[in-house]
């Protein structure tokens, strides 16, 4: 007997700012009985190219290159899925991608650095690495699932740091799509130095440090990492959809039951629980992840008592509360959110 899911979808930024992720729940299949869904986070574009940016002010509705990846690439799976061209969720992806990535070679002519047309002073501190043409690229993460309620699976495609939120009716709750925590991080290394040696400091101003901007600006050189030979390294990049191909090696799918499985949900990292100081600057990886397993726990429990509306106003509260980051260290107070949830029974 089909199993037919409550669906609850939220959908929220700052006041006066873009929300640059997106989503997608849609139906496919025969008789429509599928569901496809989504969650797009549009990734902050280190920097912007100015044949880009000409583009983007002409488009009616402002966006920033984050926010266009986003749209353009929920736009470019929902005319795949109502065309019945692609039905794999992994090549679902990359057909998004290389639409993507078409896109703006019809904008730039080339997916590289000379056809960014960057400033001379700007050209000449990135030409020494070709690889660096991903700071300039348009950029989007996403979780894509799909949920068949004949046979009650779901199957799932994933690149980035969007999330895919599993929990069972016994209370039990895992991200199948997380990785697990890099200790060597140079950002995460960074700032915890920095809080260490400026006590009197808030972790919000300890973000303004230029170091550390700097190593927030080159940290997109991981996105769809290649080596210097240009051989792609998935052990050390992540995937995001940018319009390279090498985003083939970078995409991580996988099949579930959802026997006994309360709800499952995707989620841009907006709408994740944040992480704590004591489990991102942890000494070691158990203590690491005794933590994350925690907050995860505790992120479920909210959502299902209090459902993603519910939730999304407590996270909210929570991080205005820790206003100075110190509690829970990040970029930016607020991120957008962005999370679509199917709940049984």
């Amino acid at each position: 007997m089909p199993h037919y899911p409550a669906i609850e979808i939220v959908y929220q930024t700052v006041p006066e700012r873009l929300n640059e992720d997106a989503y997608l729940i849609q139906t496919a299949a025969p008789l429509s009985e599928q569901i496809i869904f989504a969650a797009i986070d549009g990734a902050t574009t280190r920097l912007t190219p100015p044949p880009l940016q000409t583009y983007l002010d002409t488009l009616p509705q402002t966006l920033t290159p984050a926010g266009f990846a986003a749209r353009f690439v929920r736009d470019a799976l929902a005319q795949h899925i109502t065309a019945g061209e692609v039905t794999d969720l992994r090549a679902l992806m990359l057909a998004a991608n290389a639409d993507l990535g078409a896109a703006v070679r019809d904008i730039l002519g080339d997916l590289t650095l000379d056809a960014m047309q960057f400033p001379p002073e700007l050209y000449d501190t990135l030409k020494h690495d070709p690889r660096l043409v991903r700071l300039g690229l348009p950029v989007c993460v996403m979780t894509l699932a799909a949920y068949d309620p004949a046979d009650h699976t779901l199957h799932y495609a994933h690149a980035g740091d969007t999330a895919l939120l599993v929990v069972y009716e016994d209370g039990r709750a895992e991200i199948p799509t997380a990785r697990q925590r890099e200790f060597d991080s140079p950002l995460l290394a960074t700032m915890g130095q920095l809080r260490a040696q400026n006590p009197g400091l808030s972790t919000r101003d300890i973000t303004q440090n230029p170091d550390l901007r700097h190593l927030n600006l080159h940290n997109g050189l991981n996105h769809n990492y290649v080596d210097e030979h240009g051989l792609p390294q998935p052990n050390r990049g992540t995937g995001v959809l940018n319009g390279q191909p090498e985003l083939r090696y970078f995409v991580r799918t996988g099949e579930l039951s959802l026997d006994g499985v309360a709800l499952v949900c995707v989620m841009t990292d907006g709408l994740e629980w944040p992480t704590s100081a004591e489990e991102a600057f942890a000494g070691d990886a158990t203590t690491a992840a005794n933590l994350r397993d925690q907050r995860i726990i505790y992120m479920a429990e909210q959502i299902t008592a209090r459902g993603l509306r519910g939730y999304l106003d407590h996270l909210r509260a929570t991080e205005t509360a820790d206003a100075d980051h110190d509690q829970f260290p990040r970029m930016k107070t607020h991120d957008d959110a962005a999370g679509v949830l199917l709940r049984f029974g």
